[in-house]
C-alpha cells in the first residue's frame, strides 16, 4: 500500500523540515541516477514547524520591558496561542510528514534491502504509519525539570532565565536573559523560587556569567536546574564558576545562597536539597565535579506506574510526569515482553524501563554512559523489591554492547527473543552499533523513544533498513519503521514523544 502510493504520488513533500531529513538521510547514502520511475507528488505539507518557528523567533535587538515575555512565550511555546484540539493537530501532522518522508527515503535508495520492498509491496504489515497523537493528561504547569542560565536582562539588571541572541553580534553584541516567570509550562513552586533566585542575584555583590559558553574573568555564578516530584519536594543545584577563587571565598558563596533560602526571604520557597557545584567548563559531570549537597536530603522521590524511583542531581528526569506514565505503559505494551523475553535498555537513566520489564522478562540489561544514573538505578531496583535479574552497565553503549550480545549469545544462546529499546535522549546510535545491533539473528524488535526528529536519528531507521550493498559488512537481516506512537508530553511546544516501534523483516 505505501508502494503504490509512493509509487504514483508527483514529488517529495517541499517542507523546509522534511527537506533537511532527506537532505541529512541522502548526504552519507547514494541515489538512484534517475528518478523518472518515480512520479513527483504535488502534496504539500499541512504545517511547516520549522517556518512557523522561524517567524516567532525573537532577537535581543527586538525585545522592550513590555514585550519581552511574549518574545519569550513564542521562543519556549511556539504553539501557546492555539487551542489545544489544535496542538494536537499540528503535532499529528508534523509527526505524519516526517515518517511519511523516512518511508520514501528507505524504499528511494539503491540500497534498500529487498526484503523491506518484498514487505511493503506484498503489505505484510503496517510501514511509517503513525498512530493518533495520545493527549498530555496536564497542559499547563507540567514541567518537574528546568534548566536556567544567569545573565543580564532588557533593563541591564541581573537575572535567571532564558537566553535571547542577538540578530547580529556585530551590531548587537549582548545576549539578554529573559526570566519565564509568565510560561504556561512552568510549576507555581519554580514560578517562586525563580523569583527569588533573581533577587538574590540583584543583591549578591558578586557579578554573573553572562553566556553559559564564553566565560570571561570575575564572572560566578553561572545557573540553576530545578527538579520537583508531584508532591513538589523541590531540588535546587546551583552551578557557578570558581575563577580563581580560594576554598574560603566558595564557602562563602555557599553560606551567602543558605542564608537567602534557609534563614531569609527565599525560605518560603521551602526548598528540600540545595546542591553546589563549581565548574569552570561547559557542562561537568558528577564524575569530575562532584555535587555538594549543602542544605537538606540527599534525594527526593517520584512515583511512576506505581513503583517509587529516586532522583539524584544528575538524574535525567521527564519534564511531564503524567505524559511519561503514559510513554512507559506504551513501551511495555508494543515490546510484547514475556518470560522469554530478554530486554536491552540502551540509556536506562535511573532505570525506569528496565524496573518495569524485570518482573515480566527473562533478563533485562541496562546501560547508560553516567555513573550516577547507573547507581540510582541499582538503588531503585533495590527500592522496589525487584527480581535479580537486571544487570546494570555503566559506560558507551558503542564499546558495551557487542561484549553484552557476546554474553548474551553465551548464555541463553542464538535464538533467545531480544527486545531493544533505545532512548535516544541518551544515545544516538552509530552505524558500528547498528551493525551489532543488526548482526545477531535473535534481535527481532528496536523500540526508538525520542522526542527530536534530527536528521542523525532519521539516519538510524535509514541505516537499519539498508541491504547488502551498504558499507556495513555482514549486517544482517533489516528491520523498518512498522508502527509510530506519539504521546505529547510537551504541550504548548511543537514537539511530541515518539515511540518507534522497528521489526525485522
Amino acid at each position: 500500500m505505501f508502494l503504490t502510493k509512493f509509487l504514483t504520488q508527483r514529488s517529495l513533500t517541499p517542507s523546509y523540515i522534511l527537506f533537511n531529513i532527506s537532505r541529512a538521510l541522502q548526504y552519507q547514502t547514494s541515489t538512484r541516477k534517475s528518478t523518472e520511475t518515480y512520479p513527483k507528488q504535488n502534496l504539500k505539507p499541512k504545517f511547516d514547524a520549522i517556518n512557523f518557528e522561524h517567524t516567532l523567533k525573537p532577537y535581543a535587538e527586538d525585545l522592550t520591558l513590555e514585550n519581552q515575555h511574549e518574545k519569550l512565550s513564542n521562543l519556549i511555546l511556539p504553539l501557546s496561542n492555539h487551542s489545544y484540539d489544535e496542538q494536537l493537530q499540528i503535532k499529528q501532522d508534523i509527526i505524519e510528514q516526517v515518517f511519511d518522508q523516512i518511508g520514501r527515503a528507505i524504499l528511494w535508495d539503491k540500497r534498500v534491502d529487498s526484503q523491506v520492498l518484498k514487505y511493503v509491496e506484498f503489505q505484510q504489515g503496517k510501514f511509517c504509519h503513525v498512530e493518533s497523537i495520545i493527549p498530555s493528561p496536564i497542559i499547563d504547569h507540567y514541567r518537574c525539570k528546568d534548566d536556567l542560565s544567569c545573565g543580564y536582562g532588557v533593563d541591564g539588571q541581573k537575572t535567571i532565565g532564558f537566553y535571547i541572541n542577538p540578530r547580529n553580534s556585530k551590531n548587537f553584541p549582548n545576549t539578554l536573559c529573559i526570566p519565564p516567570m509568565h510560561l504556561k509550562s512552568m510549576k507555581s513552586k519554580h514560578i517562586l523560587t525563580l523569583k527569588h533566585f533573581d533577587q538574590f542575584l540583584k543583591q549578591h555583590p558578586l557579578s554573573i556569567c553572562e553566556n553559559t559558553n564564553i566565560f570571561k574573568k570575575d564572572q560566578y555564578w553561572r545557573s540553576i536546574t530545578l527538579k520537583s516530584n508531584e508532591q513538589n519536594d523541590l531540588m535546587m543545584n546551583v552551578i557557578v564558576h570558581p575563577q580563581s577563587f580560594s576554598k574560603n571565598e566558595i564557602d562563602q558563596m555557599k553560606k551567602d545562597l543558605l542564608n537567602y533560602f534557609i534563614d531569609g526571604s527565599g525560605r518560603e520557597c521551602e526548598i528540600n536539597s540545595i546542591y553546589f557545584q563549581t565548574c569552570a567548563q561547559n557542562r561537568c559531570t558528577s564524575e569530575e565535579n562532584p555535587f555538594e549537597l549543602i542544605y537538606g536530603n540527599e534525594f527526593i522521590y517520584e512515583i511512576y506506574n506505581e513503583k517509587k524511583f529516586r532522583i539524584s542531581p544528575e538524574s535525567l528526569l521527564h519534564v511531564n510526569k503524567k505524559a511519561a506514565e503514559l510513554v512507559y505503559t506504551s513501551i511495555l505494551e508494543h515490546a510484547q515482553i514475556d518470560e522469554n523475553t530478554i530486554v536491552l535498555d540502551i540509556g536506562s537513566a535511573i532505570g525506569i524501563y528496565s524496573i518495569l520489564a524485570s518482573s515480566i522478562a527473562k533478563k533485562v540489561y541496562a546501560i547508560d554512559p553516567v555513573t550516577l544514573c547507573i547507581e540510582d538505578g541499582k538503588f531503585n531496583a533495590k527500592l522496589n523489591g525487584c527480581r535479580d535479574n537486571i544487570e546494570w552497565i555503566c559506560g558507551s553503549a558503542e564499546v558495551n554492547l557487542h561484549r553484552i550480545l557476546k554474553k548474551i549469545a553465551d548464555l541463553h544462546g542464538d535464538h533467545s527473543r531480544i527486545v531493544a529499546i533505545v532512548n535516544l535522549s541518551r544515545y544516538s546510535l552509530s552505524n558500528r552499533m547498528i551493525t551489532i545491533l543488526r548482526s545477531l539473528p535473535s534481535i527481532q524488535r528496536i523500540l526508538y523513544v525520542s522526542s527530536k526528529s534530527d536528521g542523525q536519528i532519521m539516519h538510524n531507521f535509514y541505516e537499519l533498513a539498508a541491504g547488502e550493498r551498504s558499507k556495513l559488512k555482514q549486517i544482517g537481516a533489516p528491520f523498518i519503521p512498522t508502527s509510530i506512537y506519539p504521546i505529547d508530553s510537551l504541550p504548548h511546544t511543537t514537539d511530541a514523544e515518539t515511540i518507534v516501534n522497528c521489526v525485522r523483516v
